[in-house]
């Protein structure tokens, strides 16, 4: 097993979205585990909602003493999918580039909300993807309190500035 300061950083795969059960699995063992997580806008059943996501899905880093650390057992831990390797070696990532993708995930790390996440900026197209308005593109212009936003739809050749929940719109590609 891996003490802290010691040994090659190494990039694991894991399962198909078990990246936490892996790295709980491994740091349960004593292992030196790194997860980065960043708060990402996900829409589930028609909503917005904040969640918390790997930001390299299926991969985290593992610290091991390649002298003394037992690389089946890293293998063998449940959620665990298998080593990155370039031909026959491990890859291993250097120490500064986990300090640094840290640092930067630390960094942003305040807790966010879904207002915090969802920036829009005046004159942005969105497209209303529900209520009455769905299906109409709209151009951002204002937020209205903490839950809405106002919008410019054009109808019947006329601009009209609505009032929309924060729910119902997307920005457009």
């Amino acid at each position: 097993m891996s003490t802290e300061h010691q040994g090659n950083w190494y990039v694991l795969t894991s399962k198909p979205r078990d990246e936490q059960r892996a790295h709980d699995n491994l740091v349960s063992q004593g292992f030196e585990v790194f997860l980065p997580k960043i708060s990402t806008v996900k829409k589930r059943q028609g909503m917005k909602s904040v969640a918390l996501e790997p930001l390299f899905p299926n991969y985290l880093f593992i610290r091991l003493d390649p002298e003394v650390a037992n690389f089946n057992a890293v293998r063998s831990t449940r959620g665990v999918g298998s080593f990155v390797k370039f031909g026959m070696k491990q890859a291993v990532i250097a120490t500064h580039i986990i300090a640094q993708i840290k640092d930067n995930v630390e960094r942003s790390d305040s807790p966010k909300n879904l207002n915090d996440l969802l920036r829009y900026e005046q004159g942005e197209k969105v497209a209303i993807n529900h209520g009455p308005f769905a299906g109409l593109e709209a151009i951002y212009k204002a937020k209205d309190g903490l839950e809405r936003s106002i919008l410019m739809v054009k109808m019947l050749g006329q601009e009209n500035d609505v009032c929309v929940d924060n729910q119902h719109f997307d920005k457009t590609a």
